[in-house]
């Protein structure tokens, strides 16, 4: 099946799953009560800026929907700071793909927002403590270079250090470069992850079914490389414009306006 076939098919399926889940809310049903509701519109509507992206080349779209994904995750996580019963799954901080959205669609205080409310210790049941303390540490890198933040980074970075046992990380790499303003290690290691991105989603075994719609989306744009870029360029520091499944495209510019904070719940009116 084509590249386009692919994505079309993401588009309708999150259109679909985002209109069951709005449903769902409104309901106040199991899936509300439970959290996972929320979670599901925010990944359709990151799927569905991916589909603006790759098939319509509309950065405009693109950034819309990662604003509304980031939307409905600060909701939820503002709801639940408010006593909201949530399974404890989705409030692990790997979940927090929605602040990496709000990076990448150049919307730093909206990515603030979601980073002071976002899951502070790694749940094993749940996560990796190293995929927790990256995005740990992105949360409260962001607000530290937003001067909202005194976190120990460097304390960050060495329990990361101990948490692989010996092991090398290509984010970690690029993590140090991020604090102490190295840009050519940073370039260096964000390539190398990249690289090793590709090789990954090359290895996924071919299908008509959920890799290759993995392969089509999150394999050809590299949303965590997008907001690694946006901290850079808040560190002030120098980068490519672009890298493989880094384009130049998907570089929104910080400062394009936010749409309404509750648009997200409307799907039919976004296009």
């Amino acid at each position: 099946m084509s590249s386009s076939s692919v994505l079309e098919t993401v588009r309708d399926d999150s259109l679909f799953g985002l209109e069951e889940a709005v449903r769902a809310i409104q309901r106040h049903d199991a899936l509300e009560r439970s959290g996972e509701a929320y979670v599901v519109a925010a990944t359709c509507h990151r799927r569905l800026a991916l589909c603006a992206l790759l098939v319509d080349a509309r950065p405009d779209r693109f950034s819309a929907h990662l604003c509304h994904s980031a939307h409905a995750r600060l909701h939820f996580l503002e709801l639940v700071a408010r006593g909201h019963g949530a399974e404890p799954r989705f409030l692990c901080a790997t979940q927090e793909f929605s602040f990496i959205d709000a990076l990448a669609a150049g919307q730093p205080d909206l990515a603030m927002g979601i980073a002071r409310l976002a899951a502070c210790r790694h749940d094993p049941a749940f996560e990796y403590e190293d995929d927790f303390l990256l995005h740990h540490f992105l949360h409260h890198f962001l607000l530290t270079v937003r001067g909202a933040n005194s976190a120990d980074l460097p304390a960050l970075l060495e329990r990361w250090d101990a948490a692989l046992e010996g092991g090398s990380d290509t984010y970690l790499d690029a993590c140090r470069a991020l604090l102490h303003q190295q840009a050519d290690a940073f370039d260096k290691a964000l390539q190398a992850t990249v690289d090793a991105r590709l090789v990954r989603f090359q290895k996924l075994r071919r299908d008509s079914g959920p890799n290759d719609e993995l392969r089509k989306t999150e394999g050809a744009l590299f949303m965590n490389g997008l907001a690694m870029l946006r901290l850079a360029e808040l560190r002030g520091m120098d980068t490519r414009r672009e890298y493989p499944t880094l384009p130049a495209l998907a570089r929104v510019p910080i400062g394009r306006p936010a749409p309404p904070q509750s648009a997200w719940m409307t799907p039919g009116l976004m296009d």
